[in-house]
Parts: structure tokens; sequence; C-alpha cells
């Protein structure tokens, strides 16, 4: 379990509603992206501990082509540091260059912001070595000063002292409610759970109504829905996935790249375009089929404003 000092907690605190008066100022001023760099870097050294000049490098041979800075902090890279402009929400297709067979054995990690959102990802998970978010805080968001604050000493330079993101990202995987709700209604779950039933209740159940119980009973829907990773619409429209073979049959369509309103999310389509390089078979889609897939999901990135040199090679084609 992480502790703080009390140094650098007051130091946080401090950061964070010091930084927060900077944003808010800097965005009226709409400051370069350059300033936004040394925005960052000065948060680095004032607010979470580090020397900006010993911790934190931008020596292109150490931070690779595709980051803004490495934090180092005295010892093998710690992570990655992706600047965006001030006026742009950092989400995980700004990370497409670090994904994929692009993924640096050097780092876990990543951290994209803008200076006042701060999302901090793993990278290379699954067998498509995308980037999956681990958490995202603002300076400027309506969370409380303790719960922004136990989301940035994750990356002070004492919290990694303590391998204190890595531990977070454990209990992440483990303990995260979508996780844990497709665990629940995994069919062998459910067979124990039916087992169990009859042994203490001596009442029969099928699976497929005990999931029914539970899905609309037991569980929270919108989490439900996330652990089919369809988001938290009841209803999806085809449109809102990459391959609808069958666009009056759902339990066909695969790889949801859009919210409900048809706007491209860009957490799933950069999961989807991991999926789809990983293995398209296993996801049922034939290898005619690839093609069209791959514009669909394009075109959905270029929707984001992802530039086209940006894109992996496979969907540039």
């Amino acid at each position: 379990m992480q502790t703080l000092t009390e140094t650098t907690r007051l130091k946080i605190i401090d950061g964070i509603r010091k930084y927060a008066r900077i944003v808010s100022r800097a965005k009226e001023m709409g400051i370069s992206e350059a300033d936004t760099h040394d925005l960052v870097r000065a948060m680095l050294g004032d607010m979470l501990g580090y020397d900006p000049f010993f911790d934190v490098t931008s020596e292109g041979v150490l931070r690779g082509p595709h980051a803004t800075f490495m934090v180092l902090n005295g010892t093998p890279q710690q992570f990655l540091i992706v600047v965006q402009p001030l006026t742009t929400t950092p989400h995980a297709a700004h990370l497409l260059r670090l994904s994929g067979v692009n993924t640096p054995n050097y780092t876990s990690w990543a951290i994209l912001t803008n200076g006042d959102t701060w999302a901090c990802y793993r990278l290379g998970v699954g067998t498509g070595r995308s980037p999956e978010q681990v958490f995202r805080v603002s300076l400027s968001d309506s969370q409380t000063i303790e719960a922004r604050l136990a989301l940035f000493s994750l990356l002070s330079k004492e919290g990694v002292h303590q391998d204190s993101l890595a531990t977070h990202w454990e209990q992440h995987c483990v303990l995260n409610p979508v996780h844990l709700t497709a665990l629940l209604l995994l069919e062998e779950t459910l067979q124990i759970l039916r087992r169990e039933l009859q042994r203490y209740n001596n009442y029969r159940i099928d699976t497929f109504t005990l999931r029914q119980v539970l899905e609309q009973g037991v569980l929270r829907p919108e989490i439900v829905a996330q652990s089919r990773r369809g988001g938290s619409d009841k209803n999806p429209l085809p449109q809102c996935y990459a391959y609808t073979p069958d666009v009056n049959s759902p339990s066909t369509w695969r790889l949801r790249i859009r919210n409900a309103d048809g706007t491209p999310n860009p957490e799933w389509l950069t999961q989807a375009l991991g999926e789809l390089q990983g293995e398209h078979r296993i996801l049922g889609i034939p290898a005619d089929d690839v093609p069209y897939v791959k514009e669909r999901l394009r075109n959905a990135f270029l929707e984001l404003g992802v530039a086209l040199n940006d894109l992996p090679r496979a969907l540039r084609y």
C-alpha cells in the first residue's frame, strides 16, 4: 500500500491548486504547444518531485521518436510522456504510434497529457499490444482534492519508488468492475453458481435464466453492457460496429468502435485495432471482409483528427 510523506502530500495538493489556476489562465490566453511542454515539465518538478534537469529528458535516443519526454528518475526508464496541445482532449488514438508492433520494449507506461488532463496507459496489453487506460485525472475536474491527490501520487517520484503504479494496475485488472462482471457471467462461473444453488436450496435453474437474473436484477446494467464491450446504451445500432455481416442479428456484430450518437470512441477504436491485428479469425471475421473492416476503422480514426501518416501502415491502404 502506498504511503506518502506529509511533505510530498502537501506538495501535490499545493501543486493541484496552483496549476489548476495556471491552466485556467493558459486556456484563456491560448498558449502554444511548446509552452504546454514547459508547463508539463514544470509540474513534474514542482508538483511530482522530479528533478526537471536530471530525471526528465527530451533526448530522442531515450524517449523514442513518438514521445515528448521520458521520466528516468535516476534508474532505467520509468514512463513516457506524450504532450498534446492544451486545447486537445487526450485519448487513446494519440498513442497509435506506441501500439502494436511499435510498442516500446523499454517501458510499460505512457502518460498522455495536455497539462490539465493526465491519462495513464499501460502499453502492449493483450494480443494486439494496444494501450489500455489505467486512470484519468484532471486538475480542473469536480473530483475532491483527495481523489486527485491519490491519482497524481501514483506518478510522483515517491510513488514510483514504491512501485505504486504497478500495484494500482494489478488492482485495476483484478478488481475492475467490468472485468469482475465479465468473470461472473462466464459459463463456467454460472455452472458453479447453479450447482451451489441446487446444493444449498435444492433448486434447479439453467444457466441462461441465471444469467438473466444476474444481468437484470443483481449487477449494474451499465457495467454489464461495458463487460460486453458494448457501451451503456441498450440498443446500439449496427453502424456502431466495424463488422456487421447481418444487420438484423446483433450476435454477429464485432468490434464496437462508436458511441450511441455515432461519434468514434477512441478507446474502443484502439482496442478494436489491436484485436484485428492480433487474429481476425478468432473474431469470426473472414479474410475477404478484413479490408472492409479496416476501411471503417480508418474512417473513424480520421474523424477523430488522426493524421493519415499517424495511422498504422495496415490502415493506410
